[in-house]
């Protein structure tokens, strides 16, 4: 009977010990998933303020000025949208663009800080938050350089870079062939030529600068043959200047790529 209640008194143990640690499991998780939504809210709040630093009170027609720019309107109302580079960098002086895909979340401040750190737990605001930025890789040539890098974390809410992931979807490749590009003050239509899937270690793919054009052509070779999807643009060339939009699949190293090369300047 002794060594019974001994049983019994060490179950007892053991069961307060179990649901000791699952409280504490489920303060955890109820704390992190407060965290991850009030930063989703807070990230959500911050880049529609900076939206909004862009909407100006439109003039003459409206109904012919939404036609042709029908790409660039993110409002209803009688204001459009109007890139303000000089407004950017009073509200982050390490601001380089901005990048929009029309119809979707994607539309973001690029910003460069002199590592690739910086911005991965920080907004455009340079404020903390776990959402993160659009950030340039600083070890590339910039986006006026030759290929620049472009990170975006893949946000559950469906923020940053979550979308490149609808480029799995054939639907969603054939309707989104473009993005728009804010280069300084400068805006340029870019075009997708290529979209896969790879390992964030693949040095084929992630490349910091190019030994001469017939490096350049290689890298170019090995990018679009990748792709899942057949883009109805042209194939780029050695002359262009090219954008690689990268976000994490998962955290076993998988990487979701969309590249672009440089198209038409935008008189805006």
């Amino acid at each position: 009977m002794k060594n019974v209640h001994i049983s019994n008194r060490a179950y007892s143990i053991i069961r307060y010990v179990v649901l000791g640690i699952a409280a504490v499991v489920l303060i955890y998780t109820s704390y992190s998933l407060t965290n991850s939504y009030l930063d989703y809210k807070e990230d959500e709040a911050k880049y529609a303020e900076i939206n909004e630093m862009f909407h100006q009170q439109s003039t003459g027609n409206s109904q012919s000025m939404k036609k042709k720019k029908k790409s660039m309107d993110y409002s209803s109302s009688l204001t459009t949208w109007v890139w303000d580079y000089k407004a950017m960098l009073q509200y982050n002086d390490e601001a380089k663009g901005y990048i929009k895909l029309d119809g979707t979340r994607i539309q973001y401040p690029i910003v460069e800080h002199k590592d690739n750190d910086f911005y991965l737990k920080r907004g455009s605001d340079k404020v903390s938050n776990g959402a993160g930025a659009i950030f340039l890789d600083y070890r590339t040539g910039g986006l006026d350089g030759r290929m620049c890098i472009l990170y975006g974390h893949n946000m559950m809410d469906g923020s940053m870079f979550k979308e490149l992931m609808n480029y799995r979807e054939d639907s969603f490749a054939k309707k989104h062939q473009t993005f728009d590009v804010y280069v300084g003050y400068r805006h340029y239509i870019y075009y997708v030529f290529s979209a896969f899937a790879t390992k964030d270690d693949n040095d084929d793919v992630y490349k910091f600068g190019f030994d001469d054009d017939n490096d350049y052509q290689k890298w170019l070779n090995t990018v679009c043959s990748k792709s899942r999807y057949k883009f109805d643009n042209r194939l780029p060339e050695i002359n262009d200047k090219v954008i690689m939009c990268s976000t994490c699949v998962d955290n076993s190293g998988n990487r979701q790529i969309v590249c672009m090369y440089r198209g038409e300047e935008v008189v805006d």
